[in-house]
Order: structure tokens, then sequence, then C-alpha cells
């Protein structure tokens, strides 16, 4: 039986959803109020759920590491340190967008953003092929999941439906039923409702009805 990934899911979702927002700036015209508000309300979802993992993966997964291999989450807390000073700055450069940018401005926060997608990449690469081991050797399965539920308990809804949002589509089939029958069974309707919906928008309508018929 394959381990338990702790990174697998999140690190899926925000690859699919920072690889959506750097292919998004290259198309928008800054100048086209709706489409620089459409640029700017997908990088605040995003600047949100990288915020929301980097202290879920201080607070939680690594902090729980760290108590089993001192000095085993050094390297990925110094990473995140880096990497949040060049988030921040991005954020607060996008969110100050008006639409009177020049040519060169709006390269140069395309340029200066996909700096920091490759930074990333290469962050979390090294999560799930050094990190990801740390975890298996330190604990069991079992742990793993129990850490992944108290994870889940911390975030509210509308902080997890964005996650499901970005996750359910960059899974394979099976890990998607696999997760969403765990929620079905453990979640009221409504909430298991609002999942569906939130998933339909963002997913081939194939796609789609294919997973649902395995619910």
């Amino acid at each position: 039986m394959p381990r338990v990934k702790s990174f697998d899911a999140p690190h899926k979702g925000l690859r699919n959803i920072i690889g959506q927002f750097s292919l998004l700036i290259g198309q928008t015209d800054f100048s086209d109020a709706a489409e620089l508000e459409k640029l700017k309300s997908l990088g605040a979802e995003m600047f949100m759920l990288l915020n929301n993992h980097v202290h879920t993966e201080n607070e939680h997964t690594l902090r729980n590491l760290e108590a089993k291999a001192k000095g085993a989450s050094a390297h990925d807390v110094a990473d995140h340190i880096r990497l949040e000073v060049i988030q921040h700055s991005l954020e607060k450069r996008l969110t100050a967008f008006s639409g009177n940018e020049s040519y060169d401005d709006v390269h140069h926060f395309y340029l200066d953003f996909s700096m920091f997608h490759s930074e990333y990449l290469e962050h979390i690469f090294e999560e799930e092929t050094v990190t990801e081991l740390l975890l298996q050797e330190n604990f069991t399965d079992e742990e793993l999941v129990q850490q992944r539920v108290a994870i889940m308990g911390t975030m509210d809804f509308p902080v997890l439906l964005s996650w499901i949002k970005y996750i359910i589509p960059a899974q394979r089939e099976e890990e998607s039923v696999a997760m969403l029958s765990g929620f079905k069974a453990n979640a009221p309707a409504p909430a298991f409702d609002a999942v569906l919906n939130t998933i339909k928008g963002a997913m081939e309508p194939q796609r789609y009805q294919n997973l649902v018929s395995k619910l």
C-alpha cells in the first residue's frame, strides 16, 4: 500500500491556482476594469491559500516533525520566511494596480511573479521528496491522517471550499472519490452540497459527472 502523502493534495491545489494566475497575468488587459478585477480576485484567493498553507505547515506539519526529529524542519521554515517576503510584496503590488500601469509595469510584475512561481515549485518539490519522507519515517499513516483531520478542523468553511475547488480538479479521480466520500460521510448535507456546487464550476462537465456518479 502506498504511504500517506501529507503534501500531495494541497500542493496539487496550489500548482493549479498558481498556474491559472500566471496564465491570467499574461492574458489580462490591465486597462480593462473587468479583466483587472478578475485578475485581482483570483490573486486574492491564491494569496489567501498560500498564506493559509504556510501557516498550516509551520504550526502543524513542521512543528509535529520537529518534535520527533530536531532540526528536520529548519530548511523548510527558512524557505517559508524567504518566500513569504516575496509573496507579500507581489500581493501588495497586485492590490495597488489601478489600470493606469505602463506596459513595462505589467511586464515586470509578470516576470517577478514567474520567478516566484519557479522558486515556489522548487520549494514544494523539495518538501515532497525530502520532508515527505521524514514525515513517513517518523509517523504512522494513522498519525498522518489524524494530523490532516486536525488541520482541516482549524479551517473556516469558506477556506476549505477554496482548497477543494483547486485540489479536486488537479487530482486523479480515485483520489477525489476517496476525499469526497470521506467528506460526505462526516459533513452535514448542506456542506456537502456546497462542496459539489463549488467543484462543479471548476471542472469539465464530463469529469464532474463521472466523479459524482461514483460518490
